[in-house]
């Protein structure tokens, strides 16, 4: 296992395995900050009964990374397909840590960002 930091901004541009993600539905790959867009829009909407993947599990990451009970770096994996790196592991919690950053929660605060290549 290789972890090698990774900046907010890469992590944001970086595409997932996800074409389509709580009901939207596309064909092309989403990168980590379009996900977290779909999810701002969406889970709001979307009760805890009706989610059956799981995805309102961001909100628990945020509260956890925020409240310091994140107990180890937030890694993220990713492959290669066909030339095309994705994050195939760690998706939500890649969302999380993103969504943190936005709210203007500085990466001093929050735990350490890492990609396993």
């Amino acid at each position: 296992m290789a972890l090698k930091p990774l900046s907010a901004g890469e992590l944001a541009d970086t595409p997932t395995l996800f074409a389509s993600f709580m009901g939207y539905m596309d064909r092309r790959y989403k990168t980590v900050g379009q996900l977290l867009s779909i999810y701002r829009e969406r889970s709001g909407t979307l009760r805890a009964v009706e989610d059956r993947a799981d995805d309102l599990r961001v909100d628990r990451f945020m509260a956890d990374m925020t409240g310091k009970r994140w107990n180890a770096d937030v890694v993220i994996r990713i492959g290669v397909f066909d030339g095309t790196v994705l994050v195939i592991d760690g998706i939500h919690r890649a969302i999380a840590y993103l969504a943190c950053i936005e709210q203007g929660v500085s990466p001093d605060h929050l735990p350490t960002l890492q990609v396993d290549c």
